[in-house]
């Protein structure tokens, strides 16, 4: 594999990431689970530098974009849960705010540039996440939305319309039925 070509995204041994990491990312030495104080937490340390690989959830950004009282649903053109509908959405990158993220990701995955309005919440899906998602309310500014490499079809859904039983994700059921439970209004910054 050369340094210029694209690589594809393995999910699977990317989910794997921070609990099997076997090498110290500054200096190569071998990680260890060990007790780290002040609160007697097992992490993952180098025996040769001390350095701590903490393990924290990765944030992810989306946007539930809005028109006409329907919300922008994509269908899953990659794993995980290829075929299945969500919000657009993906990882913070570092550098960037949780709402420029969220915008980002739906440029890159329908096209759109959005107006990214108030937070609707942060979901997570079970009570040791490996990620915890940033669901931002969103209203679309000129473009409509399209098709793209990671989503095979898009579409708006009335909240009678959606695919409930296509969701692709926990975190993006709790995020629609808080949308159409109507608790996107209060303003929040983003």
């Amino acid at each position: 594999m050369g340094n210029d070509e694209p690589v594809e995204v393995n999910h699977h041994v990317q989910h794997r990431y921070p609990r099997e990491i076997n090498f110290c990312a500054l200096c190569g030495g071998t990680m260890a689970s060990l007790l780290v104080l002040p609160d007697r937490r097992r992490q993952r340390v180098c025996t040769r530098c001390g350095y701590v690989a903490f393990l924290s959830p990765k944030l992810v950004a989306g946007c539930l974009v809005v028109e006409k009282g329907r919300v922008l649903l994509l269908r899953r053109a990659i794993e995980p849960q290829l075929g299945r509908w969500t919000f657009p959405g993906g990882y913070v990158d570092l550098g960037e705010t949780p709402a420029q993220a969220a915008a980002r990701e739906t440029l890159e995955e329908v096209g759109m540039d959005v107006r990214v309005e108030n937070l609707l919440g942060l979901y997570w899906s079970d009570p040791r996440p490996a990620a915890v998602v940033a669901v931002y309310m969103a209203t679309p500014n000129a473009h409509a939305p399209k098709t793209s490499e990671e989503a095979s079809e898009v579409a708006y859904f009335g909240p009678e319309m959606i695919p409930w039983e296509e969701i692709a994700f926990s975190t993006t059921c709790d995020a629609l039925r808080d949308w159409t439970a109507g608790r996107h209004t209060a303003r929040a910054g983003v």
